[in-house]
């Protein structure tokens, strides 16, 4: 006698578990397609920084050059002023500190370059 109430309990329990299914598969899929669009908006972000970047990185770039340039243009006469420097240091011994302090005391290179942060 007790077959029929269950029938009736089963068949209302699986009505109520293939509609809660059906919620959780919507909301997966609702999910699913949130971080796809989460994700290629993260993409399409970063491709434009990735571009923003190329382009400033361009334009350092011939500044850079044209720094460097600059700089190569003017070694003679640079080279040529620190030996003129070095020079007067050996004739003036109260310039000699000086020459020392800078590095100048080389007039074959280029005076060594202090590490960052030291401090004379």
């Amino acid at each position: 006698m007790n077959d029929p109430e269950n029938k009736t309990t089963d068949s209302a329990n699986l009505a109520e578990l293939k509609d809660e299914c059906a919620c959780l598969r919507r909301q997966v899929t609702m999910l699913l397609a949130a971080t796809v669009v989460g994700s290629l908006t993260l993409m399409a972000f970063i491709g434009l920084q990735a571009l923003r970047a190329n382009r400033d990185l361009k334009n350092i770039r011939l500044q850079v050059d044209q720094v460097v340039e600059t700089v190569k243009k003017q070694a003679p006469s640079v080279e040529a002023f620190t030996s003129k420097l070095t020079e007067y240091g050996r004739t003036h011994p109260d310039f000699a500190p000086m020459v020392a302090k800078y590095g100048l005391t080389n007039s074959t290179g280029p005076a060594p370059i202090a590490p960052l942060g030291s401090k004379k």
